[in-house]
């Protein structure tokens, strides 16, 4: 935290940081294998994209980020073989000087939290998840709608409104009404063996995992397209699955009361082995 290594019940933001007051921070959520994170250099291309947009100045390089990391994975004893961690980088906006614009008083705020992480069991990849229609929207002009932002809470209230309905999650569209995303994941549907997943116009945060995805597409000749449609193209769709770097790809039973055909199906299974194949390639000590 802010260049220190720290025991957890020790790190403590200031009450009048902008993060607590204005919600103003950025993150990303990175999976590490046995030790070593994969696309950690994407995900901090990402936040950098993030931190510029929030005007927010890092007192640190993206490879000073890189060394915390690594450290701090060896510290909390994650870099043996086997061991799977969640990392969260988090920037937040400093210390406030009352101003409610973009101008800041201070320095950002940085801290890393490496923790243990257990992926879902193989029996949940077979089964599948569920996931309600939200009615809470993605709003199309809002900056926060493309951006990993700490200012959460239409995604919290969207996966409690598809818990409160015996769901796991849920499918959100934008204020248009097209497709955009899961609370916390990138929507990929199959049709016809065609992969089609929703634009960069859906108000949504473009996922390395999606970008890894539509990468193994290309490579594999499987024919993928960005599309902007509405909820009767996942209503029809013949295979749907989620991405995002903990889960990697978790497949879809049901959506709303429409069970999906195929669960987990062929074009599904193939990615999903080939982006391990990647993982493992891109993390081969």
């Amino acid at each position: 935290m802010n260049g220190e290594f720290l025991d957890l019940a020790n790190a403590r933001l200031p009450v009048d940081d902008r993060a607590i007051l204005f919600g103003e921070s950025v993150f990303e959520t990175v999976r590490a294998y046995s030790g070593r994170p994969f696309r950690l250099e994407r995900h901090l291309s990402r936040l950098a994209d993030a931190v510029r947009l929030f005007r927010i100045d890092i007192p640190c390089s993206a490879e000073d980020i890189i060394g915390a990391v690594y450290l701090l994975l060896e510290q909390n004893g994650l870099d043996g073989a086997g061991r799977q961690a969640r990392v969260r980088i988090t920037v937040t906006g400093g210390q406030s000087e009352g101003v409610k614009g973009l101008n800041k008083k201070g320095p950002a705020g940085l801290f890393i939290l490496a923790r243990p992480y257990e992926p879902p069991s193989e029996e949940a990849y077979r089964n599948g998840v569920t996931l309600a229609v939200s009615g809470i929207k993605r709003n199309t002009s809002s900056h926060l709608s493309s951006v990993k932002s700490g200012n959460y809470m239409d995604s919290v209230f969207a996966r409690q409104e598809a818990l409160d309905r015996g769901d796991d999650d849920a499918v959100m569209l934008t204020t248009a009404g097209n497709l955009s995303e899961a609370t916390s994941s990138n929507l990929f549907m199959v049709k016809g063996g065609e992969v089609l997943t929703p634009n960069l116009g859906c108000a949504f945060l473009p996922g390395v995992t999606r970008e890894a995805v539509l990468e193994l597409c290309a490579q594999a000749g499987t024919p993928c397209k960005p599309v902007m449609e509405s909820l009767e193209t996942l209503m029809g769709a013949d295979e749907v699955f989620l991405t995002n770097s903990m889960f990697e790809l978790m497949p879809v039973r049901r959506v709303g009361t429409r069970v999906v055909p195929s669960c987990p199906g062929p074009v599904t299974l193939t990615l999903h082995e080939a982006y391990r194949g990647l993982v493992a390639q891109e993390t081969a000590p």
